[in-house]
């Protein structure tokens, strides 16, 4: 095991100076006030008191995700601080998620993602399976930090646990139809009924089918956009001592992956003079083959997307049984078994044919978990066993240049490349935590894990060029293995009925593997593979309310030692474009965040989610001719707000209920280099929401998403080597839309 390095003599002196406070106070007892709300989390695998809890949470209920009108487990990062996360590779590949800095930014279908989305106690697995469609969900919780001891599978950033709404005991049910810009289209809906008085089924769906903003003029060229259908179906049922659960759920895609945007960056290409950073994007800059953007609109390009096409399927199964053998003893199984297709054909040039491919993913997952909840007076034990094993299965290609093939003079220089990996992870682990109160006011909250994972892996490649064909240009086999301990030691000191703090150190791990990308030689696949990754977490954090529950407020510091950081590397001084997933060095991240709920009355809400990293240090690190020292990590923005409002008005029939609200995020880069070329400026999203419900069943709603219509990029790729441009993925424009929802 490595072990952290020196922390800063500050950081030294809160903890200290935090354990001197806590010591103080040990023995006293709590002031007795008016019971206050109890607000309840899942953070440490069971139902608790949110002020019994040492983690940094944010709670949104489903009534809320609806409102927001959120279409994907990717727009969750709008809710929560010092989270971001995007289609960075266009909706249809792996999405990129950030958490306090920590995050992945790669396309590869074969990378293990460090924030994990957990639905219903189920582990995401693979990156593939991060995306889902949002609908009919009880709640989310966000969980920041490493979750190294009670979560499935080891994270070094977090963990995001979708809740569905779980079948009752009474017949209902509700139908939601939104119409909007976009030719957005959307049905949702939920029919819940009792079968007897121990057992309840509930069936829900989700359709939608949409256009992009990106607007593709491109003669001939398809109308890009995704048709979605999803469907869930809970049955749940009790007998005697015993719970049982069965889920089931599936998801279909299919569609025309968003365009990409082509902004070359020459201002003079025979002199190979640069344009300024400003102006990549207009007609006054052209890319190595003297083409400018086709448009002076933003949201206008020209691409060759004849073929290209997204289709993905997957579904799952799972049941959770679980025991009450005593009041104070549960023993708790959760099986799962996932499949899931995709096939992504993209373009990442523009008008030409010059960088295109496949991405094919067959995945196959089962996962088995038991856990025991042991209540011992005052303590509490939970321990655990788990079991993840998941197969995949690569079918891509990277076809380069392939308009030089009709050049005799160029046609020594088109390649296609074909690729068949695949790959075999598993994990087993063993964990346990306890909760033991010291005194009155403070409880000490101790968990390790032991996890052996292992990624067995075969890689091979086919190679097709004018000249000739050549099968197995390269045949590798390997295996990454290691065992790792990681755990967590904190403190829960209640200083009164209203006011706690935590204080926190926890060891994050991530396991090592294979990155089963684009590489065009038998020496950067073989370069591929990649060790672990290790995390010291220290945090200190408040939760605060005030006397008459009208004021929250939550709070965290917390400063992270990045050891053998696991980064995605863009080797950008290629013709042919290279990146791969390596072990970057040791980094340092250190950040603040805080959570504000204001309710003066029933009528009125005001949220506010602020989060500031300073330092998120990427460590020195050197390959070939590539030197990176203590640059940015990517995908991080210093600054991260959100911050909405909410009114409820009263009229003579119904209410009204007004929504506004503000997503900001300062500059990012998106890559190692700090290149203002691909650095995105800070941007705000504002949104809204009208209700008018006419009756407690009906309601009638107009909505509205990036409603001053913000240009900004999900994506800037750095392809000047290759085709003297910058390749964007552009967001998405206004949207506004009108709803109509019914309760039976």
């Amino acid at each position: 095991m490595q072990y952290s390095k020196a922390l800063p003599v500050g950081l030294y002196s809160i903890i200290i100076g935090a354990s001197f406070g806590v010591l103080a106070t040990a023995d006293e007892e709590l002031t007795v006030m008016q019971p206050l709300e109890v607000i309840e989390v899942h953070a440490q695998r069971r139902l608790q008191d949110i002020y019994d809890v040492t983690v940094a949470v944010t709670i949104v209920d489903g009534e809320y995700l609806q409102q927001r009108q959120l279409k994907d487990s990717v727009e969750l990062a709008a809710l929560s601080p010092n989270f971001t996360a995007s289609n960075a590779a266009a909706e249809g590949t792996t999405p990129a998620l950030t958490m306090r800095g920590v995050g992945m930014f790669d396309y590869n279908t074969s990378t293990i993602s460090p924030i994990a989305i957990y639905s219903d106690d189920i582990v995401s697995g693979g990156a593939s399976f991060l995306s889902s469609q949002l609908y009919d969900l009880a709640r989310i919780e966000i969980l920041r930090g490493p979750q190294g001891t009670l979560f499935g599978r080891n994270t070094t950033g977090g963990a995001v646990l979708l809740m569905s709404a779980m079948p009752e005991a009474e017949f209902g049910g509700y139908i939601r139809t939104s119409v909007a810009q976009q030719q957005h289209y959307r049905t949702q809906g939920a029919i819940n009924t009792p079968i007897n008085d121990d057992t309840a089924l509930r069936f829900a769906f989700n359709w939608q089918d949409y256009q992009y903003s990106m607007k593709n003029i491109m003669p001939g060229a398809p109308t890009a956009g995704m048709e979605q259908a999803s469907f869930r179906l809970l049955l749940s049922s009790r007998w005697q001592d015993w719970e049982l659960l069965f889920r089931l759920s599936s998801e279909h895609w299919q569609g025309v992956p968003k365009p990409v945007y082509n902004a070359g960056v020459f201002s003079d290409l025979a002199a190979a003079e640069l344009c300024p950073p400003g102006l990549v994007g207009s007609r006054q800059c052209v890319d190595a083959f003297g083409l400018s953007v086709p448009s002076d609109d933003y949201w206008t390009t020209a691409a060759n997307t004849f073929d290209k096409r997204n289709r993905t399927d997957s579904w799952s199964g799972s049941i959770h049984v679980s025991r009450e053998f005593s009041p104070q003893f549960t023993v708790k199984s959760v099986s799962a078994y996932k499949s899931f297709n995709r096939t992504h054909l993209w373009d990442a040039d523009g008008p030409g044919q010059f960088i295109e491919g496949r991405l094919g993913s067959n995945s196959d997952f089962f996962s088995q978990e038991l856990t025991f909840y042991w209540e011992q007076g005052t303590r509490f034990w939970t321990a655990g066993l788990f079991y993840l094993q998941e197969e995949l299965i690569q079918n891509n290609s990277l076809d380069l240049f392939r308009d030089f093939r009709a050049v005799p003079e160029l046609a020594a220089v088109p390649a296609q490349f074909f690729y068949a990996n695949s790959l075999k992870n598993k994990s087993v682990a063993g964990y346990g935590q306890l909760e033991q109160p010291l005194s009155s006011r403070l409880t000490l909250t101790a968990g390790l894990r032991l996890t052996d994972e292992s990624t067995r892996y075969r890689a091979r490649s086919d190679l097709d060029t004018v000249a000739f064909y050549l099968p197995q240009l390269w045949d590798l086999n390997g295996e990454v293995a290691d065992t790792q301990w990681t755990g967590k030691l904190a403190l829960n000191q209640r200083l009164t009925q209203q006011h706690m703090l935590y204080y926190s150190y926890s060891r994050g791990y991530k396991s090592g593997g294979y990155n089963g990308g684009f590489a065009t030689s038998p020496e950067e696949a073989a370069n591929s593979a990649y060790g672990p990754e290790y995390l010291d977490a220290f945090e200190v954090g408040s939760r605060w309310r005030s006397a008459n529950d009208q004021l929250r407020w939550d709070m965290a510091a917390f400063y992270y030692d990045y050891q053998d950081q696991q980064t995605f590397v863009n080797f950008s001084s290629g013709v042919a474009p290279y990146h791969v997933l390596k072990n970057a060095g040791d980094g340092k991240i250190f950040g603040f965040e805080s959570q504000w709920r204001y309710q003066p009355n029933q009528q009125l809400e005001l949220r506010l989610a602020l989060g500031y990293i300073p330092t998120a240090k990427l460590g020195e690190y050197r390959e070939g001719e590539m030197f990176v020292a203590n640059s940015r990590l990517p995908f991080t923005p210093k600054w991260t707000l959100g911050a909405a409002m909410q009114y409820q008005q009263s009229l003579s029939r119904g209410r009204l209920l007004w929504q506004l609200g503000v997503d900001y995020q300062s500059s990012v880069f998106f890559d190692q280099y700090e290149s203002d070329y691909t650095r995105q400026a800070g941007y705000r999203l504002w949104h809204g929401r009208l209700g008018w419900q006419l009756t407690a069943d009906l309601e009638l709603a107009i909505w509205g998403k990036n409603i001053f219509n913000q240009q900004y990029t999900e994506l800037k790729f750095d392809s000047i080597a290759a085709l003297g441009a910058i390749t964007q993925l552009r967001g998405e424009a206004r949207q506004l839309g009108i709803e109509l929802s019914y309760q039976f």
